[in-house]
């Protein structure tokens, strides 16, 4: 008689031992599903170290499903349909010379929903910048915009990128440039506004497509 209740405390020991495992298990696959987002985007996006020093992080903004929906015209929505978040970063310098660098990562469901965004966004809206540089400008319609673009290399598939010059209401016209690409299950739109012999636009760009396609590489800080 008083082997038996030490079996069942054994028996009942084990199957509290399987149902934590089994606990442990499931917590993973929902982190790695849907709890870890915002911090998936994140690595996908370029990093504080990916810019020279003088640069800091001015603004950040995660974007779920539904809230990116809510901006978006309906023709848009079809095509953004495999869309699960995205990320807004403003990187400003501290220089005596303001420059902006602003981006925004957009994360999908699979590879093929991200190429039908990507496509449709060259095809309709690359021309329509103005809605892009509203983000650097308060919301404010520009002066007058002037611009040219075409294929970026070393960015990816279908990359594209225009350069011009941009002029405020008021002050004094800023270089511009913008470039779209894709890697895998995101895209990625990059603005920088302003000069400095600190900084290229193209490197930083690149840098962001190297966030898409390697997530974990560190990006050295550009040297002057």
């Amino acid at each position: 008689m008083g082997t038996l209740p030490r079996k069942h405390i054994l028996i009942v020991g084990l199957a509290a031992l399987v149902f934590v495992l089994i606990g442990a298990i499931v917590g993973l696959i929902v982190t790695s599903a849907g709890g870890g987002r915002s911090g998936s985007v994140r690595n996908l996006t370029l990093q504080p170290n990916d810019l020279p020093p003088e640069f800091v992080l001015a603004d950040e903004k995660l974007y779920s499903r539904e809230e990116l929906m809510t901006e978006l015209p309906a023709e848009s929505q079809v095509a953004e349909a495999g869309l699960r978040e995205a990320i807004h970063l403003t990187y400003e310098s501290q220089e005596d010379i303001p420059m902006v660098v602003d981006v925004f990562v957009y994360v999908y469901q699979d590879e093929a929903s991200a190429e039908e965004a990507h496509g449709y966004f060259l095809q309709q809206e690359a021309m329509d910048v103005h809605k892009l540089l509203r983000r650097l400008d308060g919301g404010h319609d520009l002066h007058a915009l002037t611009l040219s673009g075409g294929l970026a290399e070393g960015m990816g598939d279908d990359a594209f990128s225009m350069t011009g010059e941009m002029e405020p209401a008021s002050g004094s016209s800023v270089p511009v440039n913008i470039y779209f690409m894709r890697s895998a299950s995101a895209r990625a739109e990059v603005l920088v506004a302003g000069e400095s012999i600190f900084l290229d636009p193209q490197t930083v760009a690149r840098n962001q497509y190297l966030r898409l396609e390697k997530p974990d590489v560190v990006v050295a800080p550009q040297a002057p």
